[in-house]
Parts: C-alpha cells; sequence; structure tokens
C-alpha cells in the first residue's frame, strides 16, 4: 500500500517542484518562497530516512532540472541557433525530461509516497 504525502503532490514531484523553485529563487523570484516554504516543511513533517539511493534520485532529479533550464534558457534569450541546433537541443531536453520522470518514479518507489508517472503516445517519441 501506498503511503500519503498529505501534500496535492506526489513526493518525487515535490521535490521536483522543489528543485525548480531552488533556481526561481537564487536568480531573484521572491514569489517562489512561500510554496518552497510549504513543500519543504510538508516533507519534514513525512520524517523519510535518506538512504543514499534516495539521496542520488534527488540530485539526479535536481540535474535533469539545471540541465533543462540552462538550455531553455539559452533558447528563450534568443541566442542565435540555426534549426539543426534548435533540433539538437529539444531532442537533449526531452533527453533530461525522460531522465526526470524516470528519478521522480524512482523516488515515489522508494518512499513508496506516489505513484508511477509516465508518458504515453507523447509527441517527442
Amino acid at each position: 500500500m501506498k503511503k500519503k504525502t498529505n501534500m496535492h503532490l506526489s513526493l518525487g514531484d515535490a521535490i521536483d517542484r522543489i528543485t525548480i523553485l531552488i533556481r526561481k529563487i537564487a536568480f531573484g523570484e521572491d514569489a517562489a518562497y512561500k510554496e518552497f516554504i510549504y513543500l519543504t516543511e510538508s516533507i519534514d513533517r513525512l520524517k523519510i530516512p535518506l538512504s543514499g539511493s534516495l539521496l542520488a534520485a534527488i540530485i539526479r532529479v535536481a540535474y535533469s532540472n539545471f540541465e533543462v533550464w540552462n538550455r531553455e534558457n539559452n533558447f528563450r534569450r534568443g541566442e542565435d541557433m540555426d534549426a539543426e541546433e534548435v533540433k539538437k537541443m529539444m531532442i537533449e531536453v526531452r533527453d533530461f525530461n525522460s531522465r526526470r520522470v524516470f528519478n521522480k518514479n524512482e523516488i515515489n518507489r522508494l518512499t513508496e509516497m506516489g505513484f508511477r508517472e509516465f508518458k504515453i503516445k507523447h509527441r517527442s517519441r
């Protein structure tokens, strides 16, 4: 039986969201603090034991988000990219997002707090 998180998200999704909020806060988006505090305090109340496998999955989610953010940010800033470079960037983003989803699922599996997320007939595949 799966354990409840008492959050509106699975644990993997909450951790994923926190890694995104950390980046937003680092870039001065003060509005992100409220959600960050809510999620981190909610996770604290769960009293989850930290294993090496769980820590590794969390780091991989954060790394995937970091890589996606960097690639998409370069595109949003209007860097000169030809069609082939844009295609390559989009494939890299898709691949990092696939790894991110895999690791969110791993967090949910290790902690039994959440559900398995998967993409069906995703346009990028």
